[in-house]
């Protein structure tokens, strides 16, 4: 590794600041400045943060030097987040969503949908004001198993295997079908209650998911086939909307011209054809 010192004064002569430059903006002596620099001596943390501060060098080059120098980073403390107002609350999320013209929804820690655009719910032949009030009934596995999903999605056994990675791999505790939480067993419960033809699709894919590792930002594909405007394909991209929350975006973003098209048909369904899709497919 090297030396924090060789880092600290790489910093900055990549500025363009003199030694005494820097000591002045950190309010340190320039001979205990070169003193440091040259690793003759160490700073005590005070000092070495105030020198840090007065650089603003990004956060990742600020933990190296810390660290090498044998003190904590303090890098979670520096980010927007710690004024209590970078992440969005569920309204503010929610109204974000709503001016995007893909679908997009809101989906908490355990899965459950808390919000989608009109998009969303016109390409799912839902209507979040009226049905799947309850939150175990929106928990993306409980609805796994309607036909308004699972005979429309054509890649359900990829998507039904990035379920199962996810609960396997959990952050709060990996899921086991033999000995489930009781969140989950609930989920489950809803699950096993829909069409009982996708049950060994699920078993079969929960056998063969790998857990995955939880990260901030990650994507799973969708391959959807709507009877009224034709094939259409998306990367789901997922990105954190709240972390004290535990609120993420599900963005499904097209990925091709076909795609932008059929959203295109899809926004112009007048209402009494997106009820009638929502019976036709409550009827099934």
């Amino acid at each position: 590794m090297t030396e924090w010192f060789k880092m600290l004064a790489d910093a900055r002569e990549m500025l363009g600041l003199t030694q005494a430059q820097l000591a002045a903006r950190a309010h340190v002596s320039t001979p205990s400045l070169k003193a440091y620099e040259s690793g003759r001596r160490h700073p005590s943390r005070p000092y070495l943060t105030a020198i840090l501060e007065a650089l603003k060098v990004d956060r990742t080059l600020r933990g190296k030097i810390l660290d090498a120098a044998g003190y904590a980073s303090d890098s979670r403390d520096l980010g927007p987040w710690s004024g209590g107002r970078f992440m969005f609350t569920v309204d503010e999320a929610t109204e974000f969503i709503a001016k995007q013209r893909w679908p997009a929804f809101l989906t908490n820690d355990t899965m459950e949908v808390a919000a989608a655009n009109d998009v969303a719910q016109r390409l799912w032949s839902v209507d979040l004001r009226a049905e799947f009030l309850e939150p175990l009934d929106r928990n993306v596995l409980s609805i796994a198993s309607d036909p308004r999903f699972a005979d429309r999605c054509t890649n359900l056994p990829e998507v039904l295997n990035v379920m199962a990675a996810v609960f396997k791999g959990h952050h709060r505790g990996p899921e086991a079908l033999e000995s489930p939480s009781p969140y989950f067993a609930a989920v489950l419960e809803r699950f096993l209650a829909g069409d009982p033809k996708y049950i060994q699709p699920f078993l079969r894919a929960w056998q063969d998911a790998t857990p995955r590792t939880p990260k901030i930002r990650w994507e799973y594909p969708i391959v959807w086939n709507d009877p009224d405007v034709g094939t259409l394909r998306f990367s789901g991209v997922v990105n954190p909307a709240s972390e004290p929350e535990g609120l993420a975006f599900n963005d499904w973003i097209p990925l091709d011209c076909e795609t932008w098209s059929a959203l295109d048909r899809l926004h112009e369904l007048p209402e009494v054809a997106s009820a009638r899709r929502r019976g036709q497919a409550s009827e099934r």
